[in-house]
């Protein structure tokens, strides 16, 4: 059955993945990617935005090296929850992570 639970964000990572490793040798890395909402352009064709940010964990070593602050990033995976101190708490297990590179014809 697909899963449908999906999510895809593409957005700037805000800072430099927090690496973790575990005894069984499996690795992980957190890391938070900003990506801007454009909401309004005004007369003067100033667009007004505000940037929301997702939590991400990933377990594959191969894009640990992508994970860098600034980074523009095509994140794919699904949200997972969990209750922290009796709060939610929601983050992304991304299942791929791609350098996101701009097609130059869109502004």
């Amino acid at each position: 059955m697909k899963r449908v639970n999906n999510f895809e964000i593409t957005g700037n990572c805000v800072a430099d993945a927090k690496l973790y490793s575990f005894s069984t040798g499996k690795q992980k890395a957190t890391f938070s990617v900003a990506v801007n909402y454009v909401y309004e352009t005004t007369e003067e064709g100033e667009k007004k935005s505000v940037a929301e940010f997702f939590n991400v964990e990933t377990w594959d070593k191969n894009v640990f090296d992508l994970i860098k602050k600034g980074a523009p990033l095509v994140v794919k995976g699904f949200r997972k929850g969990n209750l922290i101190n009796d709060k939610p708490y929601y983050y992304i297990v991304a299942t791929s992570v791609e350098a996101f590179v701009p097609d130059p014809k869109e502004k």
